[in-house]
């Protein structure tokens, strides 16, 4: 059996789409979703040497994306949880186009010890994928 990394099989789940849609993709945030709470679980698991189940509180991805400049850019009357799956969809999608790899991904959420290093490390990581994927 052949090895296959994560982000391939992100590329062929997703194709491209226009930018434009990325931060409002249902589909996105809910992949999103489990995406960046396997990799926090992950990141906090090499952190602490024992394993972790957690979940990023959209409280924290909506301060992230306010800390990123990415709230102008979504619709007005959003709910805490949809400005979180936007953040979700950002980032997923950055890895599945080759920005974000699931390793750096996890090595940044492992360096954050408290919450607002959380919200430090998330709206650094929205920064650059919405950067790169130009939103």
């Amino acid at each position: 059996m052949s090895k296959v990394c994560v982000e391939d099989l992100l590329v062929k789940a997703f194709p491209s789409q226009p930018s434009s849609r990325i931060l409002t993709d249902k589909g996105l945030a809910g992949l999103g979703d489990a995406y960046l709470n396997f990799a926090y679980s992950l990141a906090r698991s090499l952190r602490e040497g024992k394993p972790k189940s957690l979940r990023v509180a959209n409280r924290v991805l909506m301060e992230a994306v306010r800390k990123a400049g990415l709230r102008r850019k979504l619709p007005s009357r959003l709910s805490r949880k949809d400005i979180g799956g936007a953040a979700e969809a950002l980032l997923v999608y950055a890895s599945a186009r080759g920005f974000l790899p699931l390793g750096v991904l996890v090595e940044r959420l492992a360096e954050a010890g408290s919450e607002e290093e959380l919200v430090e490390a998330l709206s650094g990581l929205l920064m650059e994928a919405a950067r790169r994927l130009k939103i």
